[in-house]
């Protein structure tokens, strides 16, 4: 008899006995991902600039520039900084070990990104990446966790110092982008004429500290007229071939015009305060109008709010520690529903929950015995939006969800957490929603950003920022890996021998693998190691392959390897055995997958336990009349006895053979 698994598709299973989880389950495993068909080793991880020092980064955060060009701030112990080429910049300092929140928000003023913390509140233009603009005004604000969607931001968790309000939701007035809240500036003079480069600062931030400016045209007359006009990404760009800079949250320009100048500089430009009539002013009328602020109490239970997320209606969702609160705004924003939602469900982290084209999902340790992955999404039977348990085989109760963070990459929701007796997170969660596959990955990581295929994690144990799941070493060590399948039984309950293990895949000529088998849950013994440089490789039809293990085609950079297909066939020697699990751990550095496992040639014997497992009972039993028996491994033995202790007749019988022994023996003593 032969059997095979054909293709891998369902991830780790540990919550069940081993012998009663799917064929191609995992019972055990990490550093392997389930994807397509295959278990794969995971993708490596490397240092994005340099290692920095006992500490944690806390927050990562991609922005955009007009431009499209991405821009990586990162909050660690004392500071914000943001990545310029391969150097970490300071942003802000002597800041506090706290947590920080971003948003990105674009309008017809620029692409900015706001922060805020207990520290502070914060605007930055992308185009201007280490210039913050301090808008913290007690009389229009907060400090808390932000969000913005729909032109408004969405503030929890606040807390000014005197001022605490965990369980209270606010909302800033929505952003107009228009001549409510932009100013425009006509033709204010730079300068007089019979210069060819003019440097300064424009007038409007004299005017207010938290303004900042965009749309600037700059004119004077050279042999012609000379335009500088505003690429928004902080170039200005001339009609005659002069080059220009311009900050927008400082207002300092520089303009080098292609001659000499014959007449003033003139400037035309628009500046807004987001204080005044935006997304960081959340002041309100005595009788409100829509477009102001809000403020909604969501106190029932008392629990704090730990995250607010959009959900598949549009609602906002605010995922308590013990409940969650809906609010849904009317479209012309004049009236609101606020109530909650569904009680005994939450999450413990101020990042345990994220918002996926399927729903919400979130960690729910409401009952922190026994956690469990959940997603609010709709009903297909209506409209309504109902919490369902997702990813039953997997046992999330082994890990500590504290410091719980969501995040999404191609296909996966990932899940970074620790596991119980860890003090730092340690385990990323690769969770397949459409799959139903859970994968277990041993990498550090306590918040996380992506761009164009890459992924970043902040580093729970240092002042450090990692690429991970890219290249095929860890930090230019092997990565360290396992996977352990099912207690497999091939169908019965019989004891079975087994004489060949076939396995197919793909393999990087520097890589390899070894094969563990265990019976009957004794100790995993080595009997064979595929490498990629093996006489069963067929080095004559190559696949290549990107360095990103995630997608099926190569994202990000140019790193294409070679691997190849391998089909290897491993002679067994086994004792008869009830069942049989294998290992798996890769050795090398390079890429490897396992596509099918094929057993072969099973042979099947008796239906009985297996022998380590019959044990000697040593139970002896006495009757009248000096008749007793001993019950011993496969014997029955009767004793006829005097006293004086003289045995006269001691006969067995063998129940493997069927045969009785009788033995007379006479005891003088």
């Amino acid at each position: 008899m032969d059997s095979t698994i054909e293709m891998f598709l369902s991830g780790v299973h540990n919550l069940l006995d081993d012998e009663n989880i799917s064929k191609d389950a995992a019972h055990s495993s990490y550093n392997w991902v389930t994807q397509d068909g295959k278990i794969k080793l995971i993708g490596g991880r490397k240092i994005i600039g340099v290692e920095g020092g006992v500490g944690s980064c806390s927050a990562l955060w991609y922005s955009y520039k007009v431009n499209g060009e991405a821009v990586l701030y990162r909050k660690i112990t004392n500071k914000i900084q943001y990545l310029a080429g391969d150097t970490w910049t300071d942003v802000l300092t002597g800041l506090n070990d706290v947590d920080v929140s971003f948003a990105n928000y674009s309008s017809l003023a620029g692409t900015f990104t706001f922060i805020n913390s207990t520290d502070g509140f914060w605007k930055i233009n992308n185009a201007n990446p280490a210039s913050p603009i301090n808008i913290y005004n007690s009389a229009k604000n907060f400090h808390g966790k932000i969000l913005i969607d729909r032109g408004r931001m969405l503030l929890w968790d606040r807390d000014d110092g005197n001022k605490k309000d965990p369980t209270g939701l606010y909302g800033s007035w929505i952003d107009r982008q228009d001549s409510t809240v932009y100013t425009s500036v006509a033709n204010e003079n730079l300068g007089a004429s019979g210069s060819q480069t003019y440097t300064g600062t424009l007038a409007f931030k004299a005017g207010g500290s938290t303004r900042n400016c965009f749309g600037i045209s700059i004119t004077g007359t050279t042999t012609t007229t000379e335009t500088f006009t505003d690429n928004y990404d902080g170039t200005l760009t001339s009609n005659k071939g002069g080059t220009g800079t311009i900050n927008y949250a400082t207002g300092a320009y520089s303009v080098t015009f292609s001659a000499v100048t014959t007449s003033d500089i003139l400037a035309n430009y628009q500046w807004e305060d987001s204080t005044n009539k935006g997304v960081a002013d959340f002041s309100k009328s005595a009788t409100r109008v829509p477009g102001e602020g809000f403020q909604f109490p969501q106190d029932e239970g008392g629990d704090k709010i730990m995250i607010v997320l959009v959900g598949q209606d549009g609602a906002y969702y605010s995922m308590k520690k013990n409940s969650v609160y809906r609010l849904s705004i009317d479209a012309d924003d004049k009236n609101a529903t606020n109530e909650v939602y569904r009680k005994n469900i939450g999450v413990s982290s101020k990042n345990g929950a994220i918002s996926t084209g399927t729903g919400i999902i979130f960690i729910n340790t409401v009952n922190p015995d026994k956690p469990e992955l959940t997603i609010l999404q709709k009903n297909p039977l209506g409209d309504s939006i109902e919490p369902y348990v997702i990813m039953p085989q997997f046992r999330f109760s082994d890990y500590d969800y504290t410091n719980a963070y969501f995040e999404i990459y191609e296909r996966y929701v990932l899940l970074y957490c620790r596991l119980k007796d860890s003090q730092k997170n340690d385990t990323i969660l690769m969770l397949n929603i459409t799959g139903k596959t859970v994968d277990v990955v041993k990498y550090n990581a306590l918040c996380s950003a992506k761009h164009e295929g890459n992924l970043y994690v902040g580093s729970p144990l240092t002042d450090s920022v990692y690429q991970i799941f890219n290249g095929f070493d860890d930090e230019g060590l092997s990565i360290d890996n396992e996977w352990i399948g099912r207690g497999e039984m091939f169908g019965n309950e019989r004891l079975k021998k087994e004489k060949k293990l076939r396995l197919t895949g793909t393999i990087d000529p520097d890589q390899s693998y070894e094969v563990y088998v265990s019976y009957d849950n004794g100790g995993f013994s080595l009997v064979g190691t595929v490498v990629g440089s093996g006489n069963y490789v067929d080095y004559l039809s190559p696949q290549t392959i990107g360095a990103n293990f995630i997608g099926e085609a190569q994202i990000g950079g140019d790193d294409n390897v070679a691997v190849y297909p391998y089909f290897c066939e491993i002679k067994l020697k086994t004792p008869k055995f009830r069942k049989r699990s294998i290992m798996f751990r890769a050795k090398g550095i390079g890429y490897v997958d396992i596509s099918s496992i094929n057993d072969h040639d099973i042979l099947f014997f008796d239906d009985r336990i297996p022998k380590k497992y019959r044990v000697k009972q040593n139970v002896s039993l006495v009757f009248g009349d000096g008749l007793g028996y001993l019950l011993q491994e496969d014997f029955i033995s009767f004793i006829l006895l005097e006293d004086g202790g003289k045995i006269i007749l001691d006969q067995s019988y063998n129940s493997n053979d069927d045969k009785t022994t009788s033995i007379f023996t006479y005891d003088d003593k």
